[in-house]
């Protein structure tokens, strides 16, 4: 293990108070609606404490108006490959920038975003760290502190203050994290095989008869819910207990989340949306158009 000091955002470090400017309302005719495959894939989802739907996607941030209407947050275009929202409504997130904006570029290092803040809702960022050496697929907010899987397969931990801990190496396209322990955290790989680690993060063993999953969440001390790709939820009370088929949702699934609501959202190859009460009967939130 690892450390690396870095001071982030003034001397309160990344997971400081901000006020957030809501990126909400109404839009005007210079707002840029969403046609036919410009989402792409869907990488995560925010749903603020108004209920405004916010998609992460390979062509930037989209707000969710309408079931057939999609409108992009700000004007910049990052290939947002993990978001995550802060208890004070800030955003965090990670991925690939916009190589349109000169101050995103590095010269000899890669198109990575590292990590970057929002205060206001996606219609600006600012880069934290690690512009140019790292890129998030998967941000989990726990407490005061950010656990990030970067693409290389290594795990990290983001203390108050600005501290980096390098910690064990999974190659993890979601994580998740018990909220009553969090030295126990759960992540999927990109073979959909479940992994644990009961340190923290720094070991990691394969969960060998837990379903193929893409995303969990840990909703509660006993209470796991997980997805797989053909729209199967499972669903456990500990990550060793039996897996119990609970519901069918849409299938091609590529984002799974439950809000502070308890309600259940997935996002499906294509760029669709759509949310369930129980995750029984499920209802479009998002519906892309088609190409003419």
């Amino acid at each position: 293990m690892s450390t690396r000091a870095k001071q982030l955002g003034g001397p309160t470090g990344v997971l400081a108070a901000a006020a957030v400017v809501a990126a909400c309302g109404s839009t005007g005719d210079s707002d840029l609606v969403a046609r036919a495959g410009d989402l792409g894939h869907i990488h995560d989802l925010v749903i603020t404490e108004d209920d405004t739907v916010l998609a992460a996607s390979h062509t930037g941030l989209w707000r969710i108006e309408d079931l057939d209407r999609a409108v992009l947050v700000g004007t910049e275009r990052h290939d947002l490959m993990a978001m995550a929202g802060l208890d004070d409504g800030t955003l965090v997130a990670s991925g690939h920038p916009d190589l349109r904006l000169e101050k995103y570029r590095v010269e000899d290092h890669p198109p990575f975003l590292g990590l970057a803040r929002s205060d206001d809702g996606g219609e600006s960022w600012e880069v934290l760290d690690l512009l140019g050496d790292a890129d998030f697929h998967a941000l989990m907010p726990v407490g005061e502190q950010l656990y990030g899987a970067e693409t290389t397969g290594r795990i990290w931990r983001l203390d108050p203050g600005g501290i980096w801990v390098e910690l064990g190496h999974v190659e993890a396209r979601d994580l998740a994290v018990d909220p009553t322990d969090p030295n126990l955290q759960l992540a999927p790989d990109y073979d959909t095989n479940l992994w644990i680690s009961t340190d923290g993060a720094t070991t990691w063993t394969p969960l060998a008869d837990a379903p193929s999953m893409v995303e969990v969440e840990w909703v509660a001390g006993d209470r796991i819910v997980g997805a797989s790709e053909d729209g199967t939820i499972w669903t456990t009370t500990s990550p060793r207990s039996e897996w119990i088929k609970l519901a069918s949702g849409p299938a091609e699934v590529e984002t799974f989340h439950i809000d502070s609501n308890g309600r259940w959202w997935v996002t499906v190859h294509g760029g669709a949306i759509a949310r369930s009460d129980d995750g029984r009967t499920w209802t479009d939130v998002y519906v892309p158009p088609t190409r003419s």
